[in-house]
């Protein structure tokens, strides 16, 4: 068998095991079919399939956005801080 009929094939189990999975929890669903079940097993290869070779780039971006929160947040709560210090040291004065 070539590698396409072999995938097809596997596509094919994994679509009558999502046929099984959603008439156990839905009995009697008249949208459960064969082509229904394939076009979410092929949606499932098509999108699930990239991430699992980019799941390492989640770590680093969470890295990422978290240390931009903090470049930009912590000089403005230190700028507050300041300027709170500031009112609190030089009261205003009437001239």
């Amino acid at each position: 068998m070539t590698w396409l009929a072999l995938k097809l094939s596997s596509w094919l189990i994994h679509a009558l095991v999502v046929m099984v999975s959603v008439a156990a929890v839905s009995k009697g669903n008249p949208k459960n079919t064969l082509p229904r079940a394939l076009l979410v097993t092929v949606l499932v290869a098509v999108l699930v399939t990239p991430f699992a070779w980019l799941w390492p780039l989640v770590i680093p971006g969470i890295i990422a956005l978290v240390t931009w929160f903090l470049v930009y947040t912590i000089p403005y709560l230190v700028q507050v801080a300041l300027g709170l210090l500031v009112d609190y040291l030089l009261p205003p004065r009437v001239w």
